[in-house]
């Protein structure tokens, strides 16, 4: 004989099992839609702070994963390298340890490669001596290139 209470607690069932999923799926499209717009937004990263003596913003980060638009505060004297001790700490296994200086002198800010196994580069030429580097010049040091922005 047809069975009325069985019949509805299997269907019961399967419309909860149904509505688990279909919440399931929609809270991950909320979290994907959050995400995506996020990253749509092009926020910087970290806030910009006046600095006297100006920064080093990231334009291109190879495949290191550092965010594309980090900014490094400048110091008078500014070690650019793989060393947690350096003031601008890159995670980039072409990097020395202490890969680069940047300094501020008289004549304006100077970069000097700091005999790095891979090299320096300012706006795609190697240094091999101490060079003068100028407002938006881009230095490339292993696979990651940042832009100097003075204050």
């Amino acid at each position: 004989m047809f069975d009325i209470a069985n019949l509805s607690i299997g269907v019961i069932l399967l419309l909860l099992r149904v509505s688990v999923v279909f919440l399931l799926y929609f809270f991950l499209w909320q979290v994907l839609r959050v995400v995506a717009r996020d990253l749509r937004s092009g926020a910087p990263l970290t806030p910009q702070v006046a600095n006297p003596f100006g920064q080093l913003v990231v334009v291109s980060s190879g495949q290191t994963g550092i965010p594309v638009g980090k900014i490094f505060a400048l110091a008078p004297v500014t070690i650019i390298g793989r060393s947690t001790e350096a003031e601008v700490a890159l995670n980039d296994t072409f990097l020395s340890a202490e890969h680069a200086r940047l300094s501020l002198q008289e004549s304006g800010w100077m970069l000097e490669d700091l005999h790095s196994t891979n090299g320096t580069y300012l706006n795609g030429f190697e240094v091999r001596e101490l060079t003068e580097v100028q407002d938006a010049d881009v230095i490339r040091v292993g696979r990651v290139e940042i832009k100097l922005m003075l204050a």
